[in-house]
C-alpha cells in the first residue's frame, strides 16, 4: 500500500504545501548549482570538496523556525 496521494484526493491546503516545497525546491537548487559552479570556474571553490549548508524557513504566524542542515559533495572540473 502506497502513502503516496493522488492530487484529486488532495485538499487544497495540502496542494498549496506540495507546490510550495516543490518551488522552493527547484529554485533553490538552481540557485545553488549556478552559483557553485561560478565559484569553482572562478577559482573560490576546489572542485570535489563538500560545502556545509543550512536551509531556513520561517513563518512567523505560526511561530515556526525551522532550519535543515547538509553537506553538499561539489563537482568535478568536468561536472
Amino acid at each position: 500500500m502506497s502513502d503516496k496521494k493522488d492530487m484529486s484526493d488532495m485538499t487544497a491546503s495540502e496542494i498549496s504545501y506540495r507546490k510550495f516545497l516543490k518551488n522552493l525546491g527547484v529554485t533553490t537548487h538552481k540557485e545553488i548549482e549556478k552559483l557553485i559552479n561560478k565559484k569553482i570556474a572562478d577559482g573560490e571553490l576546489s572542485p570535489n570538496a563538500n560545502l556545509d549548508i543550512t536551509a531556513n524557513i520561517t513563518i512567523d504566524e505560526l511561530g515556526l523556525n525551522h532550519s535543515v542542515s547538509s553537506t553538499l559533495s561539489l563537482p568535478g572540473k568536468n561536472g
